[in-house]
């Protein structure tokens, strides 16, 4: 007997493994390539690794899944399950949700709808969390994809960057915009939202970089216990901890979910970058 509803992402969406067994989520790895060398995310090469790579001379790229990474996932659930809800990273600057539309073109008849997040990290990881939930209380597929896209513009991401190089080399902001920020030891403080990244704000130092993200994640989620809240990071867990700890006692959620931010934003913003993901409640 088939099961109704399967959910699919991609690693981009960083949710972590507890979250992932617990609503028994199928997640395609993102490619990261380093000049001549590709490797799976999580696959062929861990986070760990990922970092120490990062930190070196040669600035990597991430791109989407290959075809048949998700031909054989579909193929391995259409099995088992009568309905694909396949959830992705932002379309802006990621062809994920195009190879995902393109794997489902393989399987004529089959009941497969390609969500595109517009968003990344755990702005896909609690829309996933949200469309895992509603299939586990029985909602129906159509149900779903109304609670998703009332969902969608309403995540709200913040992130410190620990340093302008990575921004620099991904082509992200001007070279003199760039030195500027180097010379005047500022961290800007960007905001992601639908897809589109923004600088919000410019701090002098890293303690009030991240004074400034807690008020603005305390806008974003207020005393609300039914908000969702990430603390995302790159390889600064303990850092993350801590922020998370300070921002217990301050908002209403039940539960902070600390995660690594993950490579799609990790290659922008470099090892160092910290951020909040919010789904208002």
């Amino acid at each position: 007997m088939k099961h109704e509803i399967a959910i699919v992402t991609d690693s981009a969406a960083s949710l972590p493994q507890e979250l992932v067994e617990k609503y028994g989520v199928t997640v395609v790895p993102i490619q990261i390539q380093f000049e001549d060398d590709a490797y799976r995310d999580g696959i062929d090469i861990t986070r760990e690794e990922f970092y120490r790579k990062l930190d070196g001379h040669v600035m990597p790229s991430t791109s989407q899944p290959a075809p048949s990474d998700f031909i054989n996932v579909y193929e391995r659930l259409l099995a088992r399950f009568k309905t694909i809800i396949s959830i992705h990273i932002t379309s802006e600057g990621s062809g994920t949700c195009q190879v995902a539309n393109i794997a489902k073109a393989r399987f004529p008849g089959a009941d497969i709808e390609v969500f595109d997040s517009k968003s990344a990290s755990m702005g896909i990881g609690f829309l996933v969390v949200e469309a895992a939930e509603a299939v586990l209380s029985g909602k129906t597929k159509e149900e779903i994809l109304r609670l998703l896209t009332e969902l969608r513009p309403r995540i709200v991401s913040y992130a410190v960057i620990d340093s302008i190089r990575h921004l620099l080399k991904s082509g992200r902001v001007r070279a003199g915009q760039a030195l500027i920020a180097s010379l005047l030891s500022v961290k800007p403080l960007i905001s992601i939202r639908q897809g589109v990244v923004e600088v919000v704000d410019r701090v002098r130092t890293r303690r009030a970089a991240l004074d400034r993200l807690i008020e603005l994640t305390l806008a974003a989620a207020g005393d609300n216990p039914k908000s969702r809240l990430a603390v995302v990071h790159g390889n600064v867990l303990d850092e993350a901890n801590k922020l998370r700890d300070r921002l217990r006692p301050l908002v209403g959620c039940e539960e902070i979910v600390v995660t690594d931010i993950g490579p799609a934003l990790a290659i922008h913003g470099g090892p160092g970058i910290i951020g909040v993901v919010c789904l208002p409640g």
